[in-house]
């Protein structure tokens, strides 16, 4: 088990992108109440579609999974990245560099959204939303922005 004393001085940290996870979370819902209004065919729609338990059920049913598919990015307001002198803290997970190997950063874009990721030899680690994680690197390990 390795602790955060195995990891020498803390070199600087990177914490959550709260501006991107709120602006995910907007289009994400405005999509849903966009594409669930159009499927009920509006709110008079909505009312007819209310007028049977079955179609109320059904209408929960693709509207709870769909409204928490946009409410998921604030599962990441608490996402944390601390470089240290022999090692990095992700989300409270401890790697040492002696294990992970090389860090690179990578960033992923298909249609408009884009995913960043930190990949080592071990594991590719997603920091799509910490604000500035390569930023938060060259501060630690090469004294530049």
């Amino acid at each position: 088990m390795i602790k955060k004393e195995d990891l020498g001085k803390k070199l600087t940290e990177a914490q959550a992108d709260k501006k991107k996870i709120v602006l995910h979370v907007s289009m994400r819902t405005l999509l849903v109440l966009i594409i669930t209004l159009a499927g009920v065919k509006g709110i008079n729609g909505l009312i007819e579609w209310f007028s049977s338990w079955k179609t109320i059920l059904m209408f929960f049913l693709l509207f709870i999974p769909s409204l928490l598919w946009g409410l998921f990015p604030l599962t990441h307001l608490k996402d944390k990245l601390k470089f240290y002198e022999l090692g990095m803290s992700i989300n409270g997970h401890i790697y040492l560099y002696q294990d992970i190997g090389m860090l690179t950063f990578y960033d992923y874009t298909y249609g408009i959204k884009t995913e960043q990721y930190i990949k080592s030899n071990v594991k590719n680690f997603n920091v799509t939303y910490i604000y500035r994680p390569k930023r938060a690197y060259n501060k630690a390990y090469l004294n530049n922005d």
